[in-house]
């Protein structure tokens, strides 16, 4: 018996890394009701072609199928312009899942320092920021990614592909154009896993340039306590329950004020919470 990682799934195939091979595998039936994911760790039987057992995940995504991402790097780039209300669900989609974010400000070549500036001004305190091109300098990105599974995350036409093609250039994955509106066309069709070195990976996956509030499968009344910038103003605020929205005397709103928290991040965070809220009804009221 032999342990690997699912690099790849096709119906009810399994492609199985281990010890620089790759196995084509079926699971035993037993697995079924588990479900088998790309990104799962697994002992197989090398001589049968059958993964017999699975390994604890320490997270599970469902949109897309993959498990055990350590990272998701969240790409923005000057165009297409910034979705910011998907780049902050995505944080949270992180945060809830047990996925470290980490925002990637791509195409560093042609970006405006101002354009820098106001990401790094608004996101300092939430996440790790990096700076990077696919086209000139990806080494503090390879640092990043060394033992890690990554996924990239973020609209579409924003260099995912060109990220991962930079990272792994024999892939030469298909890059997706900007449209005469600057929405990308989305290049990625299916979940896999590519090795960059040794216990290195990268996912490619079509399932992150949208997400719906749904799948944030949090309680409105919780979502600051996901919110970093907001965490040391909570404790000051005058009501326990306090949601920063409607409540007198909130520390958080206070530092908004004060431009101690982005003021636009604040407004997407009442997005979020009010979405939040009417999913969390539509199911249980």
């Amino acid at each position: 018996m032999k342990k690997g990682i699912v690099i790849k799934k096709l119906a009810d195939k399994f492609w199985v890394k281990s010890d620089n091979l790759t196995y084509v595998c079926a699971s035993k039936k037993n697995l079924k009701t588990m479900g088998l994911y790309v990104g799962d760790y697994v002992c197989f039987d090398e001589f049968q072609n059958q993964v017999l057992s699975i390994e604890k995940r320490s997270s599970l995504l469902i949109r897309p199928p993959i498990a055990n991402i350590d990272q998701l790097l969240i790409v923005v780039a000057p165009i297409p312009k910034p979705d910011l209300l998907l780049v902050d669900k995505l944080i949270l989609f992180a945060f809830t899942n047990n996925i470290e974010p980490i925002l990637c400000i791509n195409k560093n070549d042609i970006v405006q320092e101002s354009f820098v500036d106001d990401f790094t001004s608004a996101y300092k305190n939430v996440v790790n920021i990096i700076n990077i091109s696919a086209h000139k300098n990806i080494d503090e990105l390879l640092k990043i990614l060394k033992g890690k599974v990554s996924a990239f995350a973020g609209q579409s036409a924003v260099g995912k592909s060109s990220l991962t093609n930079a990272i792994l250039p024999d892939l030469c994955l298909e890059v997706g154009d900007i449209s005469k509106i600057e929405r990308g066309r989305n290049t990625t069709r299916h979940t896999q896993l590519y090795e960059i070195d040794d216990n290195s990976f990268i996912a490619d996956t079509s399932g992150f340039n949208s997400l719906d509030e749904k799948y944030l499968t949090i309680n409105y009344e919780e979502l600051d306590k996901y919110y970093p910038d907001f965490i040391k103003y909570i404790s000051g605020c005058k009501f326990r329950s306090c949601n920063h929205i409607n409540e007198t005397n909130c520390c958080v709103k206070t530092a908004v004020k004060n431009g101690e928290i982005d003021l636009g991040r604040y407004n997407r965070y009442k997005i979020i919470y009010e979405n939040l809220k009417k999913e969390w009804e539509r199911k249980y009221d």
